[in-house]
């Protein structure tokens, strides 16, 4: 069998969110869609490419497509935004909610996207624009954030930044690690 797309990471990540999500044990979706349980972590974990036999089995059962189960399209609820306008003003501003250790950086994206092509890694990230306007872009769906907005998705979607016009972008990145 040829290799499929879980060469780019996607689906193992994917599919244990989508399993977690709808509250699903490995036993039980193992059960719903006639895998071995060992076999369905293996696919969790990246070990194995699955036939396409098996990705239609598994988008079926998680009532996705398989587009979504290989991370080519992006549930609506995938990123969320939140807008400068809907904020209040305070001396202490709470941007999400979370928890568990955080890494943060202070980036100035470029004006063209990089080289190296979508960045991605485990946790979960949170993007705070501080100032000018900035792309935020997925595999099917370009965002736009302006000085003020935040953009909070998983980190295993691949992504890429730049800057929209001459003027900088400066934005905040914080990662919660798994």
């Amino acid at each position: 069998m040829s290799e499929t797309p879980t060469a780019t990471g996607i689906l193992g990540p994917q599919l244990r969110r989508l399993r977690q999500a709808r509250g699903l044990t490995l036993d039980a979706l193992a059960e719903a869609v006639g895998l071995d349980k060992g076999y369905l972590s293996r696919l969790e974990r990246g070990q194995k490419a699955p036939s396409i036999a098996t990705l239609l089995r598994l988008a079926g059962s998680l009532g996705v497509s398989v587009a979504e189960l290989l991370g080519e399209t992006l549930p609506a609820d995938a990123v969320r935004i939140t807008r400068a306008s809907r904020r209040r003003a305070a001396p202490m501003q709470m941007l999400t909610e979370g928890s568990g250790p955080l890494a943060a950086f202070l980036i100035h994206p470029p004006a063209e996207f990089a080289e190296e092509g979508a960045q991605d890694h485990g946790g979960q990230e949170l993007l705070y624009v501080l100032e000018g306007r900035i792309e935020l872009a997925f595999a099917d769906r370009s965002l736009q954030l302006s000085a003020g907005d935040a953009a909070e998705f998983a980190g295993h979607l691949p992504h890429r930044l730049r800057r929209i016009g001459d003027a900088p972008a400066t934005a905040l990145v914080a990662v919660a690690r798994d």
